[in-house]
């Protein structure tokens, strides 16, 4: 009950800072868009007609375009199934890796805001161990920022079904994917939130493991790249540095795909690199723990 508590609190002072009310009012007002904007005629699978926002839209060599051109061929035979893949995968492309920044907007003051003085000593002054207040408020802005991206997937699911027949639920799986990136992600903000008190620190070394994470992918998937350097004991150092990065972080590309993966269908989620982005957050999250505990404020 007193963990239960703390997380209430925890979505009441999101509410209060208004920011997560914005985040929600971003995600409305993109399935407002898709709702009232798309219109389509749909005939045996296939799209026959397509407008959005009032323009025609048509197929081309990469999907289909929008245009009011005269000349335009119309949709060329365009499967509802391949047209909802197609929008799809742009919003998984483009507005996931929005919603993870909004995310980590929306929350990265929870911890920094709770060690300030005054608000510490409060805390700690009520009948709830450290590990379960540093947690629950993990937890709550955990809980915020995933169904914000639930309301994102589910929605918009919701709307291509209506308007075209077709439901993809591996949609809505991408979407719990990259809610628990979301979770390794926010276990590393609440740990560097623990250690120096500062939200803006915590949004900037956040957004650079998410780039780092990216960056040192490129080398780990090239077994050939530590022969540019010539000396011995840098190649190991070198190499040492990536692989450790590679598997201590989130692994951002491997989550990304995989999500794509979910929404066409077409192989496996890369458990492997999931599990070892878990098991990293996990380890962060139980550091920020173990530190916290043992903190004097």
């Amino acid at each position: 009950m007193r963990f239960a508590a703390i997380l209430l609190d925890t979505g009441r002072e999101l509410l209060y800072r208004r920011t997560i009310i914005v985040y929600f009012g971003i995600v409305t007002l993109v399935l407002l868009f898709f709702l009232l904007a798309l219109r389509t005629d749909v005939a045996g699978g296939v799209i026959a007609s397509l407008s959005v926002a009032g323009m025609q839209g048509s197929t081309s060599p990469h999907g289909f375009r929008l245009g009011d051109d005269p000349d335009v061929a119309g949709m060329g035979g365009l499967t509802a199934e391949t047209f909802v893949r197609y929008v799809q995968l742009g919003v998984a492309f483009l507005l996931f890796p929005l919603a993870i920044l909004m995310s980590v907007f929306a929350t990265a003051s929870l911890v920094p805001r709770m060690l300030e003085k005054g608000a510490i000593d409060l805390l700690l002054s009520k009948p709830v161990t450290r590990p379960a207040l540093l947690l629950s408020r993990y937890a709550g802005g955990l809980l915020t920022a995933s169904l914000n991206l639930l309301y994102l997937t589910c929605g918009l699911a919701a709307i291509l079904g209506l308007k075209t027949g077709v439901w993809n639920g591996g949609f809505v799986l991408s979407g719990l994917l990259m809610s628990l990136f979301f979770a390794c992600l926010f276990a590393f903000m609440v740990l560097v939130g623990v250690l120096l008190r500062s939200t803006t620190v915590s949004i900037m070394i956040t957004a650079a493991l998410f780039f780092v994470s990216l960056l040192v992918r490129l080398p780990h998937a090239n077994r050939d790249w530590p022969l540019l350097i010539t000396s011995r004991v840098a190649r190991l150092l070198a190499q040492a540095t990536v692989e450790t990065l590679y598997h201590a972080l989130p692994q951002s590309y491997d989550f990304v795909r995989s999500t794509m993966t979910l929404i066409r269908h077409d192989g496996g989620v890369a458990w492997g690199s999931v599990l070892g982005s878990v098991a990293s957050g996990a380890v962060a999250l139980a550091a920020a723990v173990v530190y916290f505990s043992r903190k004097d404020y």
